[in-house]
Parts: structure tokens; sequence; C-alpha cells
């Protein structure tokens, strides 16, 4: 599946294709980086600054989009209802535990972690999901989404050097 929307992607300017490619949450800027680094010949600090602003196109939409969609799809798609509620309801229990303890910290570690499944997407629904308010989760999402882009571009550079 990815292989098909990269490909289908490579038809559109390299620049272009990083951002949406990391606004995808399947893919995120974990896969975007460095495939705008190795695939698409992007300049290491452009596909960082590409994939961020990618990254961060659904944050807003996400989080103030969520409810409505949800009471949109119970009237509309009973089936994709269920799928929300499953991805809210897995996102809110892996950072659930870690926010109580942590805080808004919380969400900044759990979305710099360049590990599958620990992005804006997750971390943004958690949020939704424990009603922490958007002043305090955006701004920890957002560092953490440029500590991820910093730490994945680092390790797609030096990858050729490590091995």
């Amino acid at each position: 599946m990815i292989n098909a929307i990269v490909q289908f992607l490579e038809s559109f300017p390299r620049e272009l294709a990083t951002i949406i490619l990391s606004a995808l949450p399947i893919t995120e800027l974990r896969l975007a980086i460095p495939i705008a680094i190795h695939t698409w010949q992007l300049r290491p600090l452009d596909a960082l600054g590409y994939a961020i602003l990618g990254n961060l196109i659904p944050l807003i939409p996400l989080y103030f989009g969520l409810d409505k969609l949800r009471l949109i799809t119970v009237k509309f798609a009973p089936w994709m209802t269920g799928v929300i509620d499953r991805s809210v309801d897995r996102a809110q229990q892996r950072v659930n535990d870690k926010y109580a303890k942590y805080g808004a910290l919380a969400l900044f570690l759990f979305t710099a972690l360049p590990l599958p499944l620990t992005g804006l997407w997750t971390a943004t629904l958690a949020a939704v999901a424990l009603k922490i308010p958007f002043k305090y989760a955006a701004p920890s999402i957002i560092l953490g989404v440029v500590a991820a882009g910093i730490i994945v571009t680092i390790l797609s550079t030096s990858a050729g050097v490590m091995f």
C-alpha cells in the first residue's frame, strides 16, 4: 500500500509529494523524510521543512473536527463511527497513563519518538480523547513533530555512514 502511495506521489512535484506523504496518518514524516531524501533527492533540510509542514496540516482539523466528523458518521455511515471510536480508544490507551503522570511533556515525548504509531495523528487523537485543551496540546505536539523530524533527518542522512 505504501509503495502504491509513493508511486502515485511521484507524479507530483517532489516538494508537494513530501508534504502530502507526511500529512498521511500511515506515513507521517517518519517515512516522508527518508523517501524525500533518498528517492526524491531533496536536500535534507528541505525534506525536513516540507515534512514538518505537511505533518502539521492535520493538527487543527483533526483536533477540532473529530467530534463533528463522528456526529456525521453516526448519521450517515455508522460503520465509520466504530473505526473512529476504536482509533480514539487506542490512542487514549497509549497516552493516558503517561499523560496523567507527566502532563503535556508526555504528548511531546510521545510525538517526538520516531516509532510507528507515535506521531501527530495518534497524539492528537489522544489529546481529544483526554480532553486536553488545545493551548496545551498543540505546542507539545508541534515541538514533538519538530524533534521527530530532526531525529529522522539525522538518521536518514547518517544511515550510509553507519552501515
